[in-house]
C-alpha cells in the first residue's frame, strides 16, 4: 500500500454559531431566525479536517485559548486523527464566529480571531520538521499573517508546494507573494487580489474576460505563483496558469440544491489540495474541488458535512467527470 500523502495546514479555530434566517438581514433590521447551529469551525480547521478525511496525514498549526472551547478543539482533532503537536494553548479567549444563512443558501459571516492572531514565527520554527516532511503547505488569512509568512518561506525554500487562500482579503506582504505557488480566491477576493473595479459577476465567460486584463500584473506581482483558481459558486471555477497565459479553464460544478454555502470554499480547497497530493493534474484537481464544494453546499452545517474519501468517490461516480473547457481570451 502506498504511503499516505502529508500536508501541513496553517489552521485557525473559531467556535462557530450560525443562525438560519429567511433572508440575510438589512442594516439595522432584526429578523426571527428559524434555527441555530453551533459547532467548531474556522477556514483552516475545516481544511485540516477535510484533508485528513480525504486520505492525507495532516499536521496543523493552530492557536486556541486556555478555555473550554480550546479543550473541545483538541478533542475534535484527536478524534479526526489530525496531529495536534502544534496546537498551542495561548492566553485569552479562543476565536468565535457568527453566521447568518439565508433560505437561498447565501450567507454573511463575522469572526473574532482571538488566540488565532497570537501565533508567531517562533511557533512556526517549532514546526519546521512537520513542514519539511509535508508535500503541501496550505494557508489562509483567519490566522496570524506572520505565521503564514514564516511557514510559506520555509516551505518554499525546501521546494514544498504552497497553496494560499487569502481570505478574509487583505493585501499580502511581498515576502508572502514571493513564496506562494498557487492561489484560490472567490469572486469577492478576486476583486482585491486583481484590483478589479467590482466583484466578478455574470457567466463564467464574463468572469474570465474580467480577469484577463489583470493577469499580466498579477503574475509580475506574484513571482513564484504558477496557478490562480477562482471559484464561482454554482458555476464551478476558473483556472489560470502562468505557463498558458493566453487561456483559462472553466470547470463546471455538479448541479445540487444549495442548502448552506458556509464552508463550501474550504471544501473546494480541500478537494483541490487532496487531488494535488494524489498526483492528479489540473483537470482532476478542479473536479475534486468542485465536487467537495457542491457536496458541502447541499448539506446543513460544515464540520459534519465535510466529505471523506468514500463520499468523494460517490460524488465523482454520480456526476461523472466533465472535463474543463478551455476559454480563449481574445483580450489577452
Amino acid at each position: 500500500m502506498p504511503a499516505r500523502p502529508t500536508a501541513f495546514v496553517l489552521g485557525n479555530f473559531v467556535q462557530a454559531c450560525c443562525w438560519s434566517v429567511p433572508r440575510l438581514p438589512l442594516p439595522g433590521e432584526t429578523l426571527v431566525a428559524t434555527g441555530v447551529h453551533i459547532e467548531p469551525g474556522g477556514k483552516g480547521l475545516n481544511v485540516a479536517v477535510c484533508l485528513q478525511r480525504l486520505g492525507a496525514l495532516v499536521s496543523t498549526l493552530i492557536g486556541c485559548g486556555s478555555d473550554a472551547a480550546g479543550e473541545q478543539l483538541l478533542a475534535l482533532l484527536q478524534r479526526e486523527g489530525v496531529d495536534t503537536a502544534h496546537v498551542h494553548r495561548l492566553a485569552g479567549a479562543s476565536g468565535w464566529g457568527s453566521g447568518w444563512i439565508g433560505a437561498d443558501g447565501q450567507n454573511a459571516i463575522a469572526v473574532f480571531p482571538g488566540a488565532n492572531l497570537l501565533l508567531t514565527s517562533e511557533h512556526v520554527a517549532l514546526a519546521h520538521n512537520a513542514i519539511s516532511t509535508a508535500q503541501l503547505v496550505y494557508g489562509q488569512f483567519e490566522t496570524s499573517l506572520p505565521a503564514v509568512e514564516a511557514a510559506f518561506a520555509y516551505a518554499h525554500a525546501h521546494g514544498i508546494v504552497t497553496v494560499l487562500n487569502p481570505s478574509p482579503w487583505q493585501t499580502p506582504p511581498q515576502d508572502l507573494r514571493a513564496n506562494t505557488h498557487s492561489l484560490i480566491v472567490n469572486e469577492v477576493e478576486a476583486q482585491g487580489l486583481l484590483a478589479l473595479s467590482a466583484p466578478l459577476a455574470g457567466l463564467a465567460t464574463d468572469c474570465a474576460q474580467s480577469v484577463a486584463p489583470a493577469l499580466e500584473l498579477f503574475w509580475a506581482q506574484w513571482p513564484a505563483a504558477q496557478r490562480l483558481v477562482v471559484t464561482l459558486g454554482a458555476m464551478g471555477c476558473l483556472a489560470f496558469e502562468r505557463s498558458a497565459a493566453q487561456s483559462c479553464w472553466h470547470a463546471a460544478a455538479p448541479a445540487v440544491h444549495a442548502v448552506d454555502s458556509v464552508g463550501a470554499g474550504d471544501a473546494f480547497a480541500s478537494g483541490y489540495c487532496a487531488a494535488l497530493l494524489a498526483g492528479c493534474g489540473l483537470a482532476e484537481a478542479l473536479h475534486w474541488g468542485n465536487a467537495c464544494g457542491a457536496h458541502l453546499a447541499s448539506q446543513a452545517g460544515v464540520l459534519g458535512a465535510l466529505p471523506d474519501t468514500q463520499t468523494l468517490q460517490k460524488i465523482l461516480k454520480l456526476h461523472g467527470f466533465p472535463k474543463p473547457v478551455v476559454l480563449w481570451l481574445a483580450s489577452r
